[in-house]
C-alpha cells in the first residue's frame, strides 16, 4: 500500500503524500488544506466501529478546511433498506453496517456528496489477496460457501476509479446520488471455468456443505460468501449503464491482468504477503 502511494509522484510535484492517520488529526487538516473535493476510502474493520470513529474526526476537518464535495465508495450491500435486519447476524457485518452509519454522517456533512456501492471487486482473484481469502488456493483448491449457482456482482476497481473521476470532475451531475457499481454478473461456477481457464491451471473447485459452513461462519469470509447470495437482485446493470462510463467484463479483466494471475500452487519456497486489511480481522493485530 506505501508503494501504490509512492507511485503516485510520478504524475508530477502536483501530488503530495502525508503520513499519519485520523487518530492525527493536524496530519489531516494539513492533507487537506486547498483541497475541494475529498475521496473519504476507509478499510474495513470486522472489529470495532474505527471507521464511524474515523468519519466523525476527518468530515469536520474537511467541512472546516473549505471542502465542498465528498465521494464516499463503500458496499453493494447497503442497496438492500433492510439490510441491517438481514445482516446482523453474520460475523461479515460490521464492516458493511458500520458503512452505512458513515453514509449517513456523510450525508449530513453540509458537502456535495456522492455515494458509490461497488459489489464484488475483481481483484480479489489476484495475488496476494486471492491467497488471503482463499487460503486452500495455495494448494490449489478454491475451498468456497457461495454455492456453484451463486450470481457475483463482479466490479473491476479501475471502473470505481473512473467514476470517482467523474464525479469529482462534475458534481453537480453527481450530486445525492447512490450509485451502485457492477460491471460484469456471473454464475460462481461458470466465473471459476473461465477463471481456471485463464490462470492456465485445473485448480479443485470445493463447495461447502451447509454443515461445514455454518461451522465457520465465524470466519467473516465464509460469512460474507453467503450474504452475497442474494446480492444480483440489488443491481439493475441497463441503470448503471446510462451514466455513460464504461464498464470491464470479467473477461476484458482477465485479458488485462494476464501476467498477475496464479499459475499454480505456491511452491513451497513462497510465502504469502498480507495485505493490511489482515490485521484488521478477528483475532489477528
Amino acid at each position: 500500500m506505501f508503494q501504490r502511494a509512492v507511485d503516485l509522484t510520478a504524475f508530477g510535484p502536483q501530488v503530495v503524500l502525508y503520513e499519519g492517520t485520523w487518530q492525527d488529526p493536524s496530519t489531516i487538516e494539513a492533507a487537506l488544506q486547498g483541497c475541494r473535493a475529498l475521496l473519504f476510502n476507509q478499510l474495513p474493520s470486522f472489529t470495532d466501529d474505527s471507521e464511524i470513529q474515523e468519519a466523525n474526526v476527518v468530515l469536520p476537518l474537511a467541512k472546516r478546511a473549505g471542502v465542498r464535495q465528498i465521494v464516499f465508495p463503500t458496499t453493494l450491500a447497503l442497496m438492500d433498506p433492510n439490510a441491517r435486519e438481514k445482516l446482523e447476524r453474520f460475523s461479515a457485518a460490521p464492516a458493511i453496517l458500520n458503512k452505512g452509519a458513515v453514509e449517513e454522517l456523510v450525508k449530513a456533512s453540509g458537502m456535495t456528496w456522492t455515494l458509490l456501492r461497488p459489489g464484488y471487486f475483481n481483484t480479489n482473484l489476484l495475488p496476494p489477496l486471492v491467497h488471503w481469502m482463499y487460503p486452500g488456493m495455495k494448494e490449489g483448491k478454491m475451498v468456497n460457501s457461495y454455492g456453484p449457482d451463486c450470481v457475483l456482482t463482479l466490479i473491476d476497481p479501475d471502473d470505481i476509479g473512473a467514476f470517482i473521476a467523474a464525479a469529482v470532475n462534475d458534481p453537480a451531475r453527481f450530486n445525492e446520488q447512490i450509485i451502485p457499481l457492477v460491471g460484469d454478473k456471473m454464475r460462481f461456477d461458470d466465473l471459476m471455468k473461465m477463471y481456471a481457464q485463464a490462470c492456465g491451471y485445473p485448480f479443485e473447485v470445493v463447495y461447502r456443505t451447509d454443515e461445514e459452513t455454518e461451522a465457520e461462519m465465524a470466519n467473516p469470509f465464509v460469512s460474507g460468501h453467503v450474504m452475497v447470495r442474494d446480492f444480483k437482485k440489488m443491481v439493475d446493470m441497463e441503470e448503471i449503464k446510462k451514466w455513460g462510463i464504461p464498464l470491464t467484463s470479467f473477461q476484458q479483466f482477465l485479458e488485462n491482468h494476464k501476467d498477475e494471475l496464479p499459475r499454480g500452487p505456491l511452491k513451497e519456497d513462497e510465502s504469502v504477503v498480507l495485505p493490511y486489511a489482515a490485521s484488521l480481522m478477528p483475532g489477528n493485530k
